[in-house]
């Protein structure tokens, strides 16, 4: 199982030196509107070209930094209220999403997100930890126990710890117990948010 010094290591092999604001955002985990106040704010630096296209440049140290920083202080990098209304591919703040709520796809809608969630992971080994679904999602790794007692999540208990295949947590990600979580964490809204913006599907 790969652990974030391996990962590290995978970014800096990958992006030797630079990276772009699209790289890093995939690189992160998190929307483009994100990346865009992170490097707009400073909270991440970067070279800004000023230009419509490849505007920005990050070093890679510097996003290795962020990566490690975010792991003990999560809020200190979160965007003030407002900051996603009408930014970055339809993208609206959490609030305004439309998705904290109980969620009803049809069964092609339901494969469609597997497949989106699918290549959202693709990074993650095929056996994944509770914390590191957790930090995935977005959620308390109390939640995800919680999951994998009721039985909703299969997974592996193995020395008294869950071990969870990853198409095990793509499949519970298109389930009524994921879709039906009525107070999604703010990274759920926005993986939800950016699928039914890209599929076309009404809130």
């Amino acid at each position: 199982m790969k652990t974030q010094f391996e990962y590290y290591e995978e970014i800096k092999r990958t992006f030797p030196r630079t990276m772009s604001k699209d790289q890093f955002y995939q690189v992160a985990h998190i929307s483009k509107a994100t990346a865009l106040y992170l490097l707009q704010s400073g909270l991440v630096p970067c070279k800004d070209s000023g230009k419509k296209t490849r505007r920005y440049t990050i070093k890679t140290t510097d996003v290795i930094a962020y990566l490690q920083d975010r792991i003990l202080y999560p809020a200190k990098y979160a965007a003030p209220d407002g900051w996603y209304i009408g930014r970055s591919n339809g993208k609206v703040r959490h609030q305004q999403a439309g998705v904290n709520r109980v969620l009803y796809f049809t069964p092609e809608q339901r494969t469609l997100l597997q497949d989106y969630f699918r290549e959202e992971m693709s990074d993650l080994e095929d056996l994944i930890t509770v914390k590191e679904f957790a930090e995935f999602l977005g959620y308390n790794p109390n939640s995800v126990v919680r999951w994998c007692n009721k039985l909703t999540l299969k997974c592996f208990n193995v020395s008294g710890k869950y071990l969870i295949p990853k198409v095990c947590a793509i499949e519970f990600l298109a389930t009524d117990t994921s879709l039906g979580v009525r107070r999604k964490s703010h990274r759920h809204q926005l993986f939800l948010s950016d699928f039914m913006n890209r599929n076309g599907i009404a809130r």
